[in-house]
């Protein structure tokens, strides 16, 4: 990876633990409009997948009642914001990346609003030169969409770059738009790690230090 110089991220589970938050403010949302929510973090660990609909709709939420269900997941996830961590190592290897002049991204599903101000509250928006968020594009993961769409107003090429996520979906997307993909597993993250190696990731690290020794 000596000719890597773009290095795209995803948020939860890689850059922030919302593993949590993103559980209960589900869970609440189902509650709410009478499902059944998910009485463990293992179960709906289990179930989820992007694109999130899709998730919806394979947890038993009819096709009429997902736009519903997921406002009503925006409303709730405030509620538990004050659960969200970020990892220990982000911050030295974000500044050590910066050092060695590479250039920086956030791809996330997690809403514009929500996903900004966990940045500017960890004091690490300033890292990132672009910043691609749930309404920034129209389809999600594993569509590549939203990282040649970070790709383009990076100005970089896919060859020169690299996309961190921690599901299966990241990589995914990574491998369609020809873009080296390197799988995190640890206990913050959506999936474990063999959903993620059975996807085949270019690399596989269990914590964000290891990208300083991938070029």
């Amino acid at each position: 990876m000596s000719k890597l110089n773009t290095l795209m991220f995803d948020c939860s589970g890689v850059i922030i633990d919302d593993l949590y938050t993103v559980w209960n403010a589900n869970s609440d949302a189902y509650e709410a409009f009478g499902f059944k929510r998910f009485e463990t973090l293992e179960e709906f660990k289990e179930k989820f997948k992007l694109p999130i609909p899709e998730f919806h709709r394979c947890s038993g939420i009819p096709e009429d009642r997902v736009d519903e269900v997921e406002k009503g997941f925006k409303q709730f996830y405030p509620k538990y914001f004050f659960h969200v961590k970020i990892f220990p190592e982000v911050k030295d290897v974000l500044e050590e990346l910066k050092r060695k002049r590479i250039s920086l991204s956030i791809v996330s599903n997690i809403p514009n609003l929500f996903l900004r101000e966990h940045l500017q509250e960890f004091k690490i928006a300033n890292y990132f030169d672009v910043i691609t968020s749930q309404e920034d594009c129209n389809e999600q993961k594993p569509s590549p969409k939203s990282l040649l769409v970070t790709l383009e107003k990076l100005k970089a090429r896919p060859e020169e770059s690299a996309y961190v996520g921690d599901m299966e979906e990241d990589v995914i997307a990574g491998k369609r738009a020809n873009v080296y993909t390197i799988a995190i597993s640890r206990a913050g993250s959506y999936h474990p790690s063999w959903r993620l190696k059975k996807q085949n990731p270019d690399y596989f690290i269990s914590s964000l230090y290891e990208l300083l020794s991938l070029f």
